[in-house]
This record gives C-alpha cells, sequence and structure tokens, in this order.
C-alpha cells in the first residue's frame, strides 16, 4: 500500500447536502477499494484563483489515505465522471506504508479530538450553571431597619 492525499474542489453553488453526499460517495470508493481513510479535511467554500467554466467559488475538500494505484485509478474515474467535482489533484506522500503505523497515527489523532472536546465540554456546563443557578430561597433582602 502507498500513502495518499487528494484535494478536490467541488462546485460552490451546491447545497451543503449535496456536498456531504459528495464526500460521502468518494470516502466509500477508497473504503470498497480496501483502502484505508486516514483523514478528511473540509476546508470550506473559498473563491477560485481563476473561473472555471462559469464558477467563481468551489469548496475545498482534502482526504489523507492509503491504498493501491487501483484504489486511486478508480477514485479519479469517479471524479471525471462527477459533474459536482470542477478540479481534483491527487499526489503521493509515501510508496510504503506500515499499516500498525497508520493505525496509531489515527488512534492518537482521535485521541487528540477526543481531548479538545473533553476540555471545551466542562466549560460550557459551568457557564450554563452559573446564568441558570436560581437565586436563593429566603427572605429578599430589604434596607435595614431604623431605629427609633
Amino acid at each position: 500500500m502507498r500513502r495518499y492525499e487528494t484535494v478536490m474542489v467541488v462546485h460552490g453553488d451546491l447545497p451543503d447536502e449535496e456536498v456531504k453526499a459528495a464526500i460521502d460517495k468518494f470516502t466509500k470508493i477508497i473504503a470498497a477499494q480496501e483502502g484505508v481513510l486516514v483523514g478528511v479535511e473540509e476546508w470550506g467554500r473559498r473563491k477560485l484563483a481563476y473561473k472555471i467554466g462559469n464558477t467563481h467559488r468551489g469548496y475545498y475538500v482534502m482526504a489523507d489515505f492509503a491504498g493501491t494505484p487501483a484504489t486511486v485509478k478508480e477514485l479519479e474515474r469517479n471524479y471525471r465522471i462527477d459533474d459536482r467535482v470542477i478540479r481534483y489533484l491527487t499526489m503521493k506522500k509515501a510508496d510504503q506504508v506500515d499499516l500498525a503505523a497508520l493505525q496509531a497515527e489515527m488512534a492518537a489523532k482521535a485521541q487528540a479530538q477526543a481531548a479538545a472536546v473533553a476540555a471545551e465540554a466542562p466549560a460550557e456546563p459551568e457557564a450554563e450553571a452559573a446564568v441558570a443557578a436560581p437565586e436563593p430561597a429566603g427572605e429578599p433582602e430589604s434596607a435595614p431597619e431604623r431605629e427609633g
């Protein structure tokens, strides 16, 4: 297996659901070709450097995966067929991939993401608890009594 990185630009005028469907389609192709998907980064909608067809904006997506040359061939064949993809580029990152090291890298990324989510999670409930805490029950505060 080899390690690859592919960047595709999906038509920028498509709704978010259609973009997600395109991303799902291509990640499933990698899995169907017995590839290992390391990660998918969505860079979002951006202005293109130059007009492609009648399009000025595109949704950029980068996928990092390990697979065979046949995986890349099938992936790029589907990029050419799908009208939602306006540009793509696949680069080889490494000739040989150690699957155990790849699994360890994926586990480390998952742990880092879980730690980041866990670090943010306690801060939110504390803030909500402080805002939502009711006033202590008891006598309302009043002006001090006058001696008279």
